[in-house]
């Protein structure tokens, strides 16, 4: 497995270790950093548009060289492979131009409608449907590949420019865009709206990218020197990592198991998806800042980042990892608060959830309750009592007893280590017998209490979690009982206003009638006394 990184040149490493396989400069002099870097379907070719000058191509499939400059398009400013072909390529111009380039015929294939400012990026979608371009102004246009016409028109939310541009690889219709003024956002190119966005950056956006084993999983950069993990699903920042130096560039590995950085000053971090406190590697790639990062596509991507001992490990630990959900295991204190908060008070989301001033139904609350929350419980991660018992093993016997054994350090990982005892031990033998029984007895005692104790935290875990399932969903059903009786409530209203509304022209009949009896009552007297006159 293989990574591109590109600053004043473009470098290729060999992944995790970070060694040089190649180097390339394009151009006659270095005028400034390279504007963009893409890899072919195949990942033998890389497009790159330097800082000035023409686009080119190079190779790497046997040896490092130059096979074709674009000679048809002045001024590329970013350029972009076909994700289904290596026949074509994208390339937007500083003068608002995007064309799509035929490499074989070596000629102009499509021409877009001009954008009103420059191309500063350009993406293929999944399946190369749209062309999405990024220009100087803040806007981003969607081209119609099919079509030759343009479909539609996006900004970032509270920003006027874009610093970031990425299409997911998974879902074709999500595009992530970050800004100079600290936002991310997320498009859909379907519905033609904003589907999330978020200022949780406090300096401009440096670099977005998706998951390729999770289409709600963005990662970002930013120049406040921290990175930030977002689930689209839930509509939330779901944590941030604080660092020592600005990182500029960011792309995930293939099998999404790592997130590779690069930074201000030229170094690049990797870091492990388990566990985002440190970077597991880095090394140094360039003198300046990475610019960008990528991974070469197509490559046999079961080599693993393991060390051997780690490998014959994992064989007796059976992993599962989910493409459908993450759990991103962040030591944060704004993280930890907000879970914190919401399992200790989940009553003060109530009145929210009631949903009295949407249009939702009941059903629709349950259910985004609850996926709004799923995510709220901590995992829980077991920790593996062959490695304990291993370390313990040879960490007491390389110290006591160093004379007496012979360990097979290349064996493999297991509860029992392989001791040889010597033959020439004597009248020793049987006393360092002894000894080691003791020893194993004691050291698979502590083992077992060891084990003992996570297994009773996994079930004080599981019962936690049932509990506050549970609770969830008697809240939930609260939340539907409250809001059909606030439902029958209004209809009641509804109806008692209906049959008021007749009352004060039956009140004036009646008053009317009163009256009219008194007259009468009155002109019978009249009649009376004009009777006994």
């Amino acid at each position: 497995m293989s990574i591109a990184s590109a600053s004043t040149s473009v470098k290729f490493h060999e992944f995790p270790s970070g060694n040089v396989l190649h180097n390339y400069q394009p151009g006659p002099q270095i005028d400034g950093p390279i504007r963009s870097i893409s890899w072919s379907k195949d990942g033998n070719w890389l497009a790159l548009v330097p800082y000035s000058g023409l686009a080119e191509i190079i190779s790497i499939k046997e040896q490092l060289k130059l096979i074709h400059t674009i000679q048809n398009i002045e001024d590329p400013s970013c350029a972009s492979f076909q994700n289904t072909t290596k026949k074509n390529i994208a390339i937007g111009t500083k003068s608002g131009q995007v064309f799509v380039y035929d490499i074989k015929a070596r000629n102009i294939k499509k021409r877009f409608p001009r954008t009103t400012s420059g191309v500063t990026h350009v993406e293929f979608t999944s399946k190369d449907n749209h062309v999405v371009a990024a220009c100087e102004n803040g806007e981003a246009y969607l081209y119609s590949h099919v079509q030759n016409t343009l479909s539609g028109s996006f900004k970032i939310p509270r920003s006027q420019s874009i610093s970031a541009l990425r299409t997911n690889p998974i879902k074709r219709n999500y595009v992530v865009a970050g800004s100079n003024e600290g936002v991310v956002a997320v498009w859909d190119i379907h519905g033609n709206k904003n589907k999330f966005f978020i200022g949780s950056h406090k300096a401009p956006v440096t670099a977005v990218a998706f998951s390729p084993v999770n289409s709600d999983l963005v990662v970002s950069t930013g120049f406040d020197r921290q990175f930030c993990f977002y689930d689209i699903g839930a509509n939330k920042c779901i944590g941030n990592i604080f660092v020592e130096n600005s990182m500029t560039a960011v792309d995930f590995s293939p099998d999404g198991k790592f997130v590779v950085m690069g930074s201000q000053k030229g170094k690049i971090y990797v870091y492990d998806m388990k566990n985002l406190q440190q970077p597991v590697y880095s090394f140094f790639g360039h003198n300046n800042a990475v610019e960008h990062l990528s991974f070469r596509k197509n490559e046999d991507y079961e080599t693993s980042f393991m060390s051997l001992e780690e490998v014959k490990e994992s064989n007796l630990v059976e992993t599962h990892r989910s493409t459908e959900s993450f759990n991103i295991e962040l030591v944060c204190s704004e993280v930890t608060s907000e879970k914190t908060q919401s399992l200790t008070k989940p009553e003060d989301s109530f009145l929210a959830e009631l949903g009295l001033d949407k249009n939702n139904t009941v059903g629709s609350n349950i259910q985004d309750s609850y996926q709004s929350n799923k995510y709220l419980m901590p995992k829980y991660t077991p920790t593996q009592p062959s490695k304990i018992l291993q370390d313990k093993l040879f960490s007491n016997f390389q110290t006591s007893t160093p004379e007496t054994y012979d360990f097979e350090l290349n064996a493999p990982l297991s509860p029992i280590v392989n001791l040889e005892p010597k033959k020439d031990c004597g009248d020793n033998e049987k006393v360092n017998t002894d000894n080691l029984a003791k020893f194993i007895k004691t050291t698979v005692s502590d083992e077992l209490k060891a084990v003992t104790e996570e297994l009773k935290n996994e079930m004080k875990y599981q019962t936690t979690n049932t509990l506050y399932q549970t609770r969830q969903l008697f809240l939930n059903l609260m939340m539907a009982t409250v809001k059909e009786s606030i439902k029958v409530e209004n209809q009641f209203n509804s109806l008692r206003e209906e049959l008021l509304s007749d009352v004060p022209q039956s009140q004036y009949l009646l008053e009317e009638n009163s009256m009219l009896k008194q007259k009468i009552a009155l002109l019978e007297e009249e009649i009376s006394l004009l009777k006994h006159n």
